[in-house]
């Protein structure tokens, strides 16, 4: 779902295009064609912030990629790991936030800022535009949740993927806030004008990738009338509504396997000084690493002159890099 905009004139045509999509996502293409700009940069952004978040573990979202045919169709998805959960997680948050912030704008047709938080009370006053989160969160919700509905997988699968993508929307309308600017003479703050805000996409990352790294092993049992999501063990914390579950324990990421889409870690650079999972020893599986020395040009010995100039001296910089073995 990358490239040039997607052609709101010939809707049919343009969903068409999009391959990857299942029946129910065709026909929300085609109804809601304006919004699928905005659905194809939510992918995106889950994308940037998938790498952001992983680029010092071993499995650092190599396969979560924009140029993908699918939104949410590559290999590390076919399986109920940690992994999986994190992306449905931050890829339905990805999404309402692209939305919330495209109605904001004035990009999407069918909504706008969020009215309903324009209220009076005797401290402050809500104005200005509010991000629509929940209407972000309900397209999220019908684009997202459909491609889960009709797969071709267990019901184990569904509900666990269906759970992370709901704790990932819930993570956003948890982490709105309320921002004012005071109003008043001599910078008193007699009267403030507020409106709500979401925080930038980088802590929505933050939190769900914390969340990854406290998720649950569960199993999905059949219950009187829906599946029941339970843990595993016992001594396991409970879940909540906006915390991550997955069903099965994740490979190690260290030797490539092409079969499960798997890179491995060989060539991967690391930290020789660092003891977590970034470090040479836990990133290179053990295998050892190599040392490399370079020679690169900077600027040194800066100083300001008036005016207005920096002037800076040339200086040569070693660094060393280690690359796993």
């Amino acid at each position: 779902m990358s490239g040039t905009k997607i052609d709101r004139l010939h809707p049919h045509s343009a969903c068409r295009r999009l391959h990857g999509l299942t029946r129910k996502q065709l026909r929300f293409c085609r109804r809601n064609i304006d919004q699928m700009d905005s659905i194809r940069g939510g992918a995106q952004i889950a994308y940037s912030e998938c790498q952001y978040q992983f680029h010092q573990r071993r499995w650092n979202c190599s396969l979560i990629h924009p140029s993908t045919k699918a939104v949410f169709g590559d290999m590390v998805l076919r399986r109920g790991t940690r992994e999986a959960a994190f992306v449905h997680a931050i890829s339905s948050a990805a999404i309402a936030y692209r939305i919330t912030k495209d109605c904001s704008k004035g990009l999407i047709d069918k909504c706008g800022c969020d009215l309903s938080a324009l209220k009076q009370t005797d401290q402050f006053n809500w104005n200005g535009c509010s991000d629509n989160v929940r209407y972000g969160v309900a397209v999220s919700r019908a684009f997202a949740d459909a491609a889960e509905r009709v797969k071709n997988q267990t019901i184990a699968r569904k509900v666990m993927n269906l759970h992370n993508n709901n704790a990932g929307r819930q993570v956003l309308e948890l982490s709105t806030r309320k921002q004012c600017k005071c109003h008043g003479l001599s910078g008193s703050c007699d009267m403030k004008t507020c409106w709500k805000s979401m925080p930038t996409f980088r802590e929505i990352g933050k939190i769900i990738k914390d969340k990854f790294d406290g998720a649950t092993e569960v199993a999905v049992i059949e219950g009187d009338s829906k599946p029941i999501i339970v843990r595993k063990n016992a001594n396991f914390k409970r879940h909540t509504k906006a915390d991550l579950v997955y069903l099965e324990q994740s490979p190690d990421y260290c030797e490539p396997d092409p079969e499960q889409g798997i890179l491995g870690t060989h060539g991967r650079h690391c930290n020789v000084s660092s003891h977590g999972i970034d470090g040479c020893e836990l990133l290179c599986c053990y295998r050892g690493f190599d040392s490399r020395i370079h020679k690169v040009m900077d600027r040194c010995n800066c100083k300001f002159h008036y005016c207005c100039r920096v002037i800076c001296q040339p200086c040569e910089k070693i660094i060393e890099e280690h690359i796993c073995k």
